[in-house]
């Protein structure tokens, strides 16, 4: 599997399934794996809380791909994620990540994240752990 369809892939897995299943991380992200998302830095650990978290504070989570562009061991996306939660409210962001492979692993993912539609309090789910 080339770079850009293993974070593609990584991206639909891990937002689109409704369990938190830690082998899917496995799958995709390196033990080594940092992220940096509007400037907040989350490790490994952090970063298997953070899908913990969205998938107990979110459902029906939807994944567009608007572009995507690959170079050697960099893949670019700009993409959307929404989701419902379970108060009723739904939530919408846009992303544009720049992920770094090794591999066949992920090993970075530089993030800029900004909620587009949503309530203040849900601005972090982007981070939130």
């Amino acid at each position: 599997m080339d770079n850009q369809t293993i974070a593609l892939n990584a991206l639909q897995v891990l937002l689109t399934n409704p369990e938190f299943d830690v082998a899917e991380i496995e799958q995709y992200f390196a033990p080594s794996y940092r992220q940096t998302v509007n400037g907040l830095e989350l490790g490994y650990d952090e970063f298997v809380a953070h899908v913990a978290k969205l998938k107990e504070d979110t459902k029906n989570r939807r994944v567009a791909i608007l572009a995507c562009a690959a170079e050697g061991e960099h893949v670019f996306t700009h993409h959307q994620v929404s989701a419902d939660k379970a108060d009723g409210d739904s939530v919408k962001f846009e992303i544009l990540a720049h992920f770094t492979l090794f591999e066949g692993k992920i090993v970075r993912c530089q993030e800029l994240t900004r909620m587009i539609q949503g309530q203040a309090q849900d601005e972090d789910l982007g981070s939130r752990h």
